[in-house]
């Protein structure tokens, strides 16, 4: 197979965009029905057809004067995490097939992620940051989304662009450690963890939106993680466990004010994304299975957490509360789902590289967060009984298989992908199961169980000691938000904007401005001359 076929998946959607999204509405409601799986079938075609004869790269520009190239690239990792995008995306539209789906600044945040799950290198991966950054920004703008934050989510993707701009930099020019923070440091705010959590929106996402608002760009970031070997640096270990340690604390302090469970299934699941570089970082030779694992748990906890909200907006009460609590127990990690073998093996990797505080924190952290879960799990319901129909099983049964794959045949899922990725799969069963470190493994037992089974007895907790909106708890929530310090920024801005317009005016109406800026200037070449 040629290189230039990694193209398709990410050509095909910006066709959907610019061709099938404005000529949609004047197909027939029957076609029209129909049309979105068949889109959806022919880019998982595109998606396959990379998988021979392995990993494929294509230098779209060189400059060798500059030493910098744009390429793309898509390896075994690059593949899975692409179907993943894909897959729960079939599912949600059986789930709901009587809403659009052929939205052209939706196709757009597909297109942008699977280019920047596609880049293959700091160059590319910068360009597609932009182009991610951009299509959220319009996509939140056309759903209306957020609007009031959209720009601010805007300025800090490209805040963030710039400083990975800054690392690649310094990391080419002889300062790795510097270099490797920065991009560390981007990269982190490309998952949209605190203090960068404006990055994605925080507490207005519509449920229906829950996949393009966080699934689809959270996968693309997390892939940024996973291939961090090929930056050859050494991972900042200070920055990020101090970074994972206020996350899952902040985490906490937010999960107590959010009152629906779209917004506490965000605040739980961002917890959840703060393992995956703390994997990366702590992991050793396992740290690219354990992270790979954490990364499809949260894609189909996120999938999962949509079905049941859309049921539940539909009044589809039949399996929506087992859906929810399947997606709870995903995400937290019960043996035979994908997370169990990456928290498990995280946490011991953290206790064998005597980060015992990290460990403390991500399992009370785990135990806080589940515990809304459960009561919004147990309240989700609506106003009428209707039995789903068979297409909406269809999907139902889709999401089951692609967790059920994952679940029971992990080895071979790493095997497939590529031999580096097995080597690490064989080396996370090597710290959970076949290990000679007993206590490792039972304390990270024990910490992955213990926030389950304890954040269900302890649920009622969290309704009875619910803090009114004066309370210390949620002003500290209001505080750790930052908005107080955007509103200073925002004053400072308008400030330098009043003081730079009363100039220019005074410049306008008094031409000895312009005689005196002139006469500085050549005083200056009078004196370079000299």
């Amino acid at each position: 197979m040629p290189d230039w076929i990694l193209l398709l998946p990410i050509l095909f959607p910006l066709f959907g965009a610019f061709v099938l999204a404005p000529i949609a509405p004047r197909i027939h409601a029957r076609v029209r029905v129909g049309l979105p799986i068949v889109f959806l079938g022919t880019e998982i075609v595109a998606i396959l057809v990379n998988i021979v004869p392995g990993t494929h790269r294509l230098t779209l520009s060189s400059w060798d004067f500059g030493f910098f190239s744009i390429a793309l690239q898509v390896d075994g990792i690059a593949l899975l995490l692409l179907l993943t995008m894909i897959v729960p995306l079939v599912a949600l539209r059986l789930i709901a097939p009587q809403h659009s789906f052929f939205d052209a600044t939706s196709l757009l945040v597909l297109a942008a992620a699977m280019l920047l799950t596609s880049a293959g290198n700091l160059v590319t991966i910068y360009i597609a940051w932009a182009c991610l950054d951009l299509a959220l920004f319009l996509w939140r703008i056309a759903r209306n989304i957020e609007p009031g934050t959209a720009p601010r989510g805007l300025l800090t993707g490209q805040l963030a662009g710039l400083i990975l701009l800054a690392g690649a930099i310094l990391l080419a020019t002889g300062q790795p450690a510097f270099g490797a923070a920065l991009i560390a440091l981007a990269f982190w705010t490309r998952l949209g963890l605190f203090p960068f959590h404006y990055l994605l929106p925080t507490r207005g996402a519509d449920p229906y939106d829950l996949w393009f608002a966080r699934g689809i760009p959270l996968i693309a970031a997390a892939n940024l993680w996973l291939h961090w070997s090929a930056l050859r640096a050494d991972l900042p270990f200070v920055l990020i466990g101090v970074l994972a340690a206020v996350a899952g604390v902040v985490a906490v302090i937010w999960i107590w004010r959010e009152e629906t469970p779209a917004r506490a299934a965000i605040v739980a699941v961002s917890c959840a994304l703060a393992l995956i570089p703390l994997a990366i970082t702590f992991g050793g030779s396992a740290s690219v299975a354990l992270a790979l694992w954490l990364t499809l748990t949260i894609a189909i906890a996120l999938a999962l957490f949509e079905i049941a909200l859309r049921w539940r907006a539909e009044n589809r009460n039949r399996w929506q509360r087992l859906i929810w609590f399947a997606a709870l127990l995903s995400l937290a990690g019960i043996p035979l789902t994908p997370a169990f073998l990456g928290r498990v093996g995280l946490y011991v990797a953290l206790w064998e590289t005597g980060n015992a505080l990290l460990l403390l924190i991500a399992g009370a952290a785990t135990l806080v967060l589940l515990m809304p879960l459960w009561n919004f799990g147990l309240a989700l319901k609506g106003s009428e009984l209707r039995e789903p129909t068979r297409v909406e099983y269809a999907g139902l049964v889709l999401i089951s298989l692609a967790g059920a794959a994952l679940a029971f045949l992990p080895l071979l899922i790493a095997h497939a992908l590529a031999p580096d990725v097995g080597a690490s799969a064989e080396r996370a069963l090597d710290l959970v199961v076949r290990t000679n470190d007993a206590l490792g493994v039972a304390i990270g037992v024990v910490t992955l169980v213990i926030p389950i089974v304890g954040s269900f007895f302890a649920r009622t907790l969290v309704r009875d000691l619910r803090p009114s909106s004066t309370a210390f708890v949620v002003r500290v929530a209001r505080l750790i938000d930052l908005e107080w310090l955007e509103r200073i920024l925002t004053a400072i801005g308008f400030q330098m904007g009043s003081v730079a317009r009363n100039l220019s005016t005074i410049a306008e109406e008094n031409p000895t401005v312009w005689i005196l800026f002139a006469a500085l200037w050549i005083a200056i070449f009078i004196v370079i001359a000299r």
